[in-house]
């Protein structure tokens, strides 16, 4: 896959089949607009094409929201995930006020046809782009005999009865429901961050903890409580438990993400990064009489991760 990051960069494209959008939590309804564009490219050797946007437009159109944690993926998340579905050539623009001006009619005219030339656009139920969201199906349909494309809306996805959104997605993260989020994304929801010296608390009681700290400060941080985990370190995954919160067994103040890895190696991982890979919420946070009820709890609860497991 081709990731550019300017139109310059854009390698020469005879036709395209193209789709457009944030992809914030790329979800079961953006799976399936991913699908769709893969059967298309094949059935018409056209090069597949997504392009999206970073930072996200809120950081730039909602200045309320510049402390507020709102982002389900990261930029290198979904250059994964578009990549591991066969998308050729991802434009990635740098969204910025200039950008967000840009009049939808323009931005189709300049960029997706002059660039891209696509025979096949393909948009989700709820498709919006341009100044003041006004690219919609409607506006693709009206210009589409002229530019010779056609346009594909793709529905809403539904799971167990519930339509999947990002909204919907956020809701589940942040209300201790990481089972569903994990269902509306398909895939298990992840938090890269960084590892920062602690101190020391849980080694003393033989679950010694890796503090991490998000690398995306927008990106959610699932509500506070203990959670099954993956975690990915350097290629390799370990399972482990998660505590998020603020440790008030030990008087905590401060909201942490500490997780214990399930491994006999000496692994030093200050400064390293690490992806914690959310499975399963076991229980919420609570303060312990004890020191040593905590610790029994804290058998519990791994010996409920590995049976999962």
């Amino acid at each position: 896959m081709v990731v550019c990051n300017r139109v310059n960069d854009i390698p020469k494209i005879d036709q395209s089949a193209l789709t457009i959008g944030s992809f914030d939590g790329i979800h079961c309804g953006h799976l399936e607009i991913l699908k769709k564009l893969e059967v298309l490219s094949s059935e018409n050797k056209s090069t597949s094409v997504v392009i999206t946007f970073d930072p996200h437009p809120k950081t730039i159109l909602r200045s309320d929201l510049l402390e507020d944690k709102f982002l389900i993926t990261t930029l290198d998340k979904k250059i994964e995930i578009f990549e591991l579905h066969g998308v050729d050539c991802l434009l990635v623009l740098p969204f910025d006020e200039k950008l967000a001006n840009i009049e939808a009619k323009i931005f189709l005219e300049n960029i997706i046809v002059k660039y891209f030339n696509p025979h096949d656009i393909v948009v989700g139920y709820d498709h919006h782009f341009g100044h003041n969201r006004t690219g919609d199906i409607n506006l693709l349909e009206s210009y589409s005999e002229s530019y010779a494309f056609t346009v594909h809306q793709v529905e809403q996805i539904g799971v167990d009865g519930i339509p999947v959104s990002s909204s919907e997605i956020r809701n589940a993260l942040t209300s201790e429901n990481i089972h569903d989020a994990n269902l509306f994304l398909g895939w298990n929801y992840e938090l890269k961050g960084i590892v920062e010296k602690g101190e020391g608390l849980g080694k003393t009681i033989g679950f010694p903890t890796a503090n991490v700290r998000p690398i995306e400060l927008h990106q959610i941080i699932p509500s506070n409580g203990v959670y099954e985990v993956e975690v990915a370190i350097d290629g390799e995954q370990f399972s482990g438990m998660c505590n998020i919160g603020n440790r008030p067994t030990v008087n905590g103040s401060d909201n942490r993400i500490e997780v214990n890895i399930f491994s006999n190696e000496n692994l030093n991982l200050y400064s390293k990064v690490i992806t914690l890979i959310f499975k399963e919420y076991l229980r919420s946070e609570k303060k312990f009489s004890s020191i040593d009820e905590l610790k029994a709890q804290l058998k519990i609860d791994k010996k409920r991760c590995l049976e999962i497991n």
